[in-house]
């Protein structure tokens, strides 16, 4: 841990930050050759517990984004969020709940917020369950939160720890649906949003080596949502979901590994490239060494690889945005630092990598040196431009907003 340190404090004042909780509030700005993006590193937070889960959005409505999470992931707890704020210094903590309905923790490995019941405000998902690192094949038990006033509203139940869950309006009722992935049993579940803000679950998938890694987006063009997950695509049956969902390999190097817990554990996200109402899938690999950082199209004869950067070891964060404004969207990846320096890496770049246009040339911008570990992106302040939410690594205890000053 001693090289890793020195080997920050000497290249990058954001990795400095990273490490140390003492250290000033703001970073140096990065900008890219052009000078026409620009971040600056502010911390949010000097006590995070491993905060795995996160999600970001307006939770208090007053137009700033919040940072939501459950701390603790490793072995459960509580459920809350940080008050986005205008001012210098450490957001306020607010607690959503402090245990799981009838007792227990929360734990999970992704959050999702949405406005579930139609009224405006943005609620809250969370997963009750022991703790991956506790007992990771113990059954989760989902629910979401009303906001205002926090209510526990249960989902259903999956057979053991959540990896992944994803928000889609999968029936095209109106009503936000819910997918989840789960981690020991390989199992994807669709739950669909009654009319009373219940759930039913209307399809359970058994795949080989499904772990981690869930998007959703329009894969085929049929205007029904369809779920991108470990390599695989899951083709929407549409109409009242009764149908089966048809299931094609995006490419089987994201889901034909072997070897202890890394294998198959990836990043997706599905996300419109050329605007011809198709969507594309991104993949990373968030733990292991040597996998590229890849788009994929499908087309009438299967999937088609284009490569972002050739290789880019325990890529655990993995976003999609127009980051410089130029109409094209652009690819954040970045490296969870305390898995990377595991697996014999001393170098942890956090990457903006600039579309020019073709999306087949990707230029790499370095915003920080530190790690990123589940990051998010978000309008933070509403002024149009999109910045960046960072946990260096998965057992860090600062965390950081990279402010996007291109406005």
């Amino acid at each position: 841990m001693r090289r890793t340190i020195q080997f920050i404090v000497v290249f990058s004042m954001a990795g400095l930050l990273a490490c140390n909780p003492r250290s000033n509030q703001s970073s140096r700005e990065v900008s890219d050759p052009d000078g026409t993006l620009k971040f600056e590193s502010s911390r949010l937070a000097d006590s995070a517990q491993l905060w795995w889960a996160v999600a970001v959005d307006d939770i208090t409505g007053d137009g700033r984004m919040d940072l939501v999470f459950i701390d603790n992931n490793g072995y459960g707890g509580f459920l809350g969020y940080l008050a986005g704020q205008a001012e210098a210094g450490p957001w306020k903590l607010v607690k959503i709940a402090e245990e799981a309905p009838g007792g227990g923790d929360f734990a999970s490995g992704d959050l999702e917020t949405g406005d579930l019941d139609g009224d405006g405000d943005r609620d809250v998902l969370a997963v009750k369950h022991t703790g991956e690192w506790d007992d990771a094949g113990a059954p989760a038990e989902i629910f979401w939160y009303r906001n205002p006033g926090w209510e526990a509203i249960p989902v259903g139940e999956v057979p053991d720890a959540v990896k992944d869950l994803s928000l889609g309006d999968f029936n095209k009722d109106g009503k936000p649906d819910l997918a989840v992935l789960t981690y020991d049993e390989s199992t994807l579940s669709v739950f669909v949003q009654d009319g009373d803000g219940t759930f039913s679950r209307s399809s359970y998938m058994e795949v080989a080596n499904l772990h981690e890694g869930m998007d959703v987006g329009d894969l085929d063009g049929d205007g029904f949502l369809d779920i991108a997950a470990t390599g695989y695509c899951f083709l929407n049956p549409g109409g009242e979901m009764t149908g089966q969902w048809k299931i094609e390999s995006i490419d089987e190097k994201w889901h034909n590994q072997e070897g202890d817990w890394s294998r198959n554990a990836t990043k997706h996200v599905c996300a419109d490239l050329d605007r011809d109402g198709r969507d594309e899938v991104f993949i990373s690999h968030s733990e292991r060494n040597g996998y590229p950082v890849s788009w994929y199209r499908r087309g009438d004869t299967g999937w088609t690889e284009h490569v972002v950067t050739d290789s880019l070891s325990s890529c655990h964060t993995l976003q999609v945005f127009d980051f410089d404004l130029d109409g094209d969207l652009d690819v954040l990846a970045g490296v969870n630092a305390h898995r990377a320096v595991n697996i014999g890496k001393t170098a942890f770049p956090v990457n903006i990598y600039l579309n020019d246009g073709s999306h087949l040339k990707w230029t790499p911008m370095q915003v920080a040196s530190g790690g990123i570990y589940n990051g998010r992106v978000a309008d933070f302040e509403g002024d149009g431009d999109y910045d960046i939410f960072r946990l260096p690594g998965h057992m860090a205890t600062d965390y950081f907003l990279l402010e996007n000053r291109v406005r």
